[in-house]
């Protein structure tokens, strides 16, 4: 009976430390307009799969991911585009620069 109650007392302690270690933080990334965020969230595939979203006040101006492969772009709550076949340019160190360089150009298209 102990065994079974130090199993499940184990148990308990692993499982928040393994639940936070598998969630994926959504973090902000330098964007300089006012009054608007653009946040960067991973979603898997070793980094190569994200999300970036920006947003003025909780309204989705516009979103950039990559799926793992394709890039793709929507602006506010419209139709998703492709708009590149692949992520590669991204898979770079300066990852975070290129982002909102890239979601800039696209946003004001």
């Amino acid at each position: 009976m102990k065994i079974l109650a130090l199993s499940v007392i184990a148990t308990l302690l692993i499982l928040p430390a393994a639940k936070a270690a598998g969630q994926h933080t959504k973090f902000e990334l330098d964007w300089n307009r006012k009054g608007e965020v653009l946040t960067y969230q991973s979603c898997g595939c070793a980094d190569s799969c994200w999300i970036a979203e920006l947003r003025k006040g909780k309204k989705l101006k516009a979103r950039l991911r990559c799926d793992c492969e394709k890039l793709y772009f929507a602006k506010d709550l419209g139709r998703e585009q492709e708009v590149a076949d692949n992520c590669k340019e991204f898979n770079a160190e300066h990852k975070m620069e290129l982002i909102p360089q890239r979601m800039k150009e696209l946003e004001e298209k």
